[in-house]
């Protein structure tokens, strides 16, 4: 007992020692959404076609986004530009320093009527809104520059080059759309990637529903930088190459030595881990924290002897060793767990058990996709929903320490696994927007298009075919029948098929008018 008293004393004093001599360092540098500032300044359609009542809600609807911000000199400023026929400013950023007098302005803006020159309004905030004059922090690197700018119709003078301009300025642009607001409008104005920043509704009622998303987009894009996605990595794809905002690991590491493996001729290259620590600063992975919300997917296999450890396939520390965050796959009991930092807790946790989470602990490839939400996780397993947890709030986490992938709970050891690919997106949704083409066996249902032979001058009725669709399960291709022989014809061109999973393509054959079957190399 005594031994014990004596050691809890020695503890005790060791901890009081650290925190004297360490001294204001001590505090943890938390980063996330909540500690993004800006300045940030809405642009304001008060044409004659927005109307007195509507242009109401649009006070309403300014007041109610400004409460989801820390309003404050050295935190986020606010500022107003009304424009229809010319630009006016409302209020400056530096004007109002407190939520209750942002609010208070926002709901006496005025409303004048006139025309809709979206372009002069966006060459003024670009010269003068963002200025010291006008209250702006220009030199301050941390502080983002931001414009959300709402419109009900079409512009009555360009808009792309005064946008473009804004954007080399460092300025980034929300644009929404409301009833008549063309599309391709708000394309040219909105920041990349456009689908992140582009938004429509169908009416002034409509726009406080979209208060939530797009409070989150706007920190999204903000603190993260874009992932390049191509082929058939989303279900909503075909083909198509795009930027969406997030981080890939594999690239942010710098990991090398890629190991150029295939299975049954179509595995992608791995990396074979286990040899080497992976590890990095948190502050050069995520240099502004990870956004409140957001997806984390990785494609892996174990190898014999992890099969059974205990361990860490991804997690972030202080500088004391304390987790911020953790996915936790637990061998022993086939379970898996991910933690993170709580808000009135040390930590919060999500746990998964079932037969689908054993699966992962067998030597093939599998893809872990989660969906970390406000107060839900939600886990899937090769592109199927396993099951969705609560979970308690989350604090932001700290980034002073470091970033490890692959390491065992106990000591920290690497651990023997093979990893394919592991990103982080900033849109939780993309954990079930992700198909399982990389993996073999796995789920991939795609598109398949094929284009039609050039028409002939005197086609015959077996030349004469629309693009052909269909839906394909890549892991059960059987072989197609051979097609009804068509009427005679001139021999035409092959054509290639824009297939975006592993098959064989379609052949198009005019002469006998008929498509041949096709079979699954998986």
């Amino acid at each position: 007992m005594r031994i014990t008293m004596g050691c809890r004393r020695s503890h005790l004093l060791l901890l009081i020692l650290v925190l004297v001599f360490a001294g204001g360092h001590s505090q943890a540098q938390r980063a996330g959404c909540k500690n993004v500032h800006y300045d940030l300044v809405f642009i304001l359609d008060t044409s004659s076609s927005v109307g007195k009542e509507d242009f109401e809600k649009v006070r309403q609807w300014v007041s109610n986004l400004v409460d989801t911000f820390e309003i404050g000199p050295d935190r986020t400023r606010v500022g107003v530009v009304r424009y229809s026929g010319k630009p006016y400013t409302e209020f400056d950023l530096g004007r109002y320093q407190t939520h209750e007098d942002v609010k208070e302005a926002a709901r006496n803006i005025k409303y004048y009527g006139g025309n809709t020159n979206t372009g002069d309004a966006l060459r003024y905030i670009t010269t003068y809104s963002f200025s010291e004059e006008a209250g702006g922090r220009p030199r301050e690197r941390a502080i983002k520059k931001v414009v959300i700018l709402l419109t009900d119709g079409r512009s009555q003078d360009l808009v792309l080059e005064p946008a473009t301009a804004a954007h080399k300025a460092g300025i980034r642009i929300f644009a929404v759309g409301v009833g008549e607001a063309l599309k391709e409008e708000l394309d040219e104005i909105a920041s990349e990637p456009k689908s992140a920043h582009v938004f429509h509704v169908s009416d002034y009622n409509a726009i406080d529903k979209i208060r939530g998303i797009l409070r989150r987009r706007l920190c999204e894009n903000v603190l993260c930088p874009n992932v390049k996605v191509e082929g058939d990595r989303f279900s909503h794809k075909n083909g198509e190459k795009d930027e969406i905002p997030g981080f890939d690991l594999m690239e942010l590491f710098n990991i090398q030595n890629v190991i150029g493996g295939k299975e049954a001729g179509i595995q992608s290259s791995y990396v074979r881990l286990g040899t080497f620590p992976i590890v990095q600063r948190t502050g050069d992975i995520f240099p502004q924290g990870l956004p409140d919300e957001y997806a984390f997917v990785t494609t892996f296999r174990f190898r014999k002897a992890s099969r059974r450890e205990d361990w860490y396939i991804w997690q972030i520390i202080d500088k004391y060793g304390i987790p911020q965050v953790s996915l936790r796959l637990d061998g022993e009991n086939k379970a898996l767990e991910y933690s993170s930092v709580g808000v009135t807790k040390d930590a919060v946790r999500a746990s998964f058990r079932s037969g689908k989470v054993s699966e992962l602990f067998d030597r093939n490839w599998h893809k872990i996709a989660l969906s970390v939400q406000a107060k839900t996780v939600s886990l899937y397993i090769d592109c199927k929903l396993v099951m969705t947890v609560p979970i308690e709030e989350r604090e932001n986490i700290d980034i002073q320490g470091k970033t490890v992938i692959g390491k065992r709970l106990y000591d920290s050891v690497p651990v023997d696994f093979d990893l394919q690919r592991i990103v982080i997106y900033c849109d939780s949704r993309h954990a079930q927007l992700e198909t399982c083409c990389d993996i073999p066996g796995g789920p991939c249902v795609v598109t398949v298009v094929t284009e039609p032979p050039p028409l002939l001058p005197t086609p015959s009725a077996g030349e004469v075919r629309g693009t052909e669709k269909a839906t394909l399960n890549c892991s059960h291709c059987p072989f197609g029948e051979k097609g009804d022989i068509g009427l005679p014809g001139p021999a035409g061109p092959k054509v290639s098929a824009l297939i975006t999973c592993r098959v064989a393509p379609l052949y198009w054959t005019p002469a006998v008018g008929a498509v041949y079957g096709f079979h699954s190399f998986i």
